[in-house]
C-alpha cells in the first residue's frame, strides 16, 4: 500500500510541477516525451509492486536473433 502511495504522490509531484511549466512555454515535444516516460514508469512500477513478473525483454531479443549468430559462427569455423 506504501509503494502505491509512494507512485501517486511522485506521479502528481510530476504532473503538478513540469508539465504546466513545459505546457505554458510550449515545449510539446518535451512535454510529451515526458508524459510518455511517466506514464511508462508509473505502469512499471505499479506491476512491480504487485510482484508480478515482467519478461525481460533481452530474452525476446535473443529468441527472435538467436539462430543468426550461431549461422555467422559456423561460417567462420
Amino acid at each position: 500500500m506504501l509503494l502505491f502511495i509512494g507512485i501517486f504522490l511522485t506521479l502528481a509531484w510530476t504532473l503538478w510541477k513540469d508539465f504546466p511549466r513545459m505546457w505554458k512555454e510550449k515545449k510539446f515535444k518535451e512535454f510529451w516525451i515526458l508524459a510518455m516516460i511517466t506514464l511508462t514508469v508509473c505502469v512499471i512500477s505499479t506491476v512491480k509492486s504487485l510482484n508480478i513478473n515482467l519478461p525481460n525483454p533481452l530474452d525476446w531479443i535473443e529468441m527472435a536473433l538467436g539462430p543468426y549468430p550461431r549461422a555467422v559462427y559456423s561460417l567462420l569455423q
